[in-house]
């Protein structure tokens, strides 16, 4: 007579006995994709928000940042005057970067050339920078960029013109106050 018991033992032995696998270890090898080492200084320069210090006037409330920026304030009376720091690939060019910021207060640039004629150049803590001062009717940007090793550092304040008037010279001594870290 054939059990239930004997049924089930038979079944476990033939699960077991299909179920072994192969002891077999498979070893694989793969190339690495980046050769480079990462010393300190390219882990710094890859991953940290900035390369600078700066002092930062008291005055200024720190602001939210926009797509952009990776740091932001505010100034002036009204709190509408903003400056950011971003930073683009330094493919992306100083004079662009002053002809759009024109386009973006109402200058119209027809020659790149012309608008780098307004351009002073700063010296910072190791690096250089370049100052402009653009008018628009109604509104003003300054701005400093900074080209450092693969980028360019943007530093921009942007407000009505009589407030940058009044805070010219804080965002001014701002960029002054540069230091490669």
């Amino acid at each position: 007579m054939f059990s239930h018991r004997r049924a089930a033992l038979i079944v476990i032995c033939l699960s077991l006995g299909c179920s072994q696998q192969s002891s077999e270890v498979v070893q694989y090898t793969v190339k690495r994709e980046d050769p480079r080492i990462l010393t300190s200084d390219l882990i710094r320069d890859r991953f940290q928000e900035s390369p600078f210090s700066w002092d930062v006037p008291g005055t200024w409330r720190t602001a939210e940042n926009d797509q952009f920026s990776k740091f932001a304030w505010t100034a002036g009376t009204s709190k509408r005057t903003r400056i950011t720091i971003s930073d683009l690939p330094s493919a992306a060019g100083l004079a662009p970067q002053f002809v759009r910021w024109g386009g973006q207060i109402g200058i119209k640039v027809e020659d790149p050339a012309e608008v780098m004629k307004l351009v002073e150049p700063l010296e910072l803590k190791g690096a250089s920078g370049q100052w402009i001062e653009l008018a628009g009717a109604s509104e003003t940007i300054l701005g400093m960029i900074v080209p450092y090793k693969e980028k360019l550092w943007v530093v921009k304040l942007r407000g009505e013109n009589s407030e940058v008037a009044a805070v010219k010279a804080a965002f001014r001594g701002f960029c002054e106050s540069w230091r490669a870290i």
